[in-house]
């Protein structure tokens, strides 16, 4: 008698062990799909050459860089944590980081060409 029952549990176990399995893979896979930026590609670009000008034309002794960051993020409305969660996204991601980077060239050209129209 105990050949049967242990016969007949052992394919539940198999059928149980795949189910798990499943479900670990459909948890893993769920968070390793890409969720996409924090925040906008586009603030956060606003915002990255926002802080090269203010920290390139701000003198170092008036504010501090922490000061600065806050400043930028704060008119942005931004948060701290966003904007590093952001950081952590393009770090994850190097090519873009490539990407981003030619975007920000092309939006500093911009802006110095407005800048040089006006009086």
């Amino acid at each position: 008698m105990s050949k049967v029952k242990s016969q007949k549990t052992v394919p539940n176990l198999i059928r149980d062990q795949k189910s798990y399995s499943f479900l670990i893979f459909l948890f893993f896979f769920m968070f390793a799909c890409d969720k996409g930026p924090p925040i906008p590609e586009k603030t956060f670009l606003k915002i990255y050459v926002d802080l090269l000008i203010v920290q390139d034309t701000t003198t170092v002794n008036n504010y501090s860089i922490d000061s600065v960051r806050a400043i930028v993020l704060s008119r942005h409305n931004i948060s701290e944590n966003q904007y590093d969660e952001m950081i952590s996204y393009y770090n994850s991601q190097p090519e873009k980081w490539i990407a981003f980077f030619d975007t920000a060239t092309v939006y500093v050209e911009q802006l110095k060409k407005e800048a040089e129209k006006q009086p």
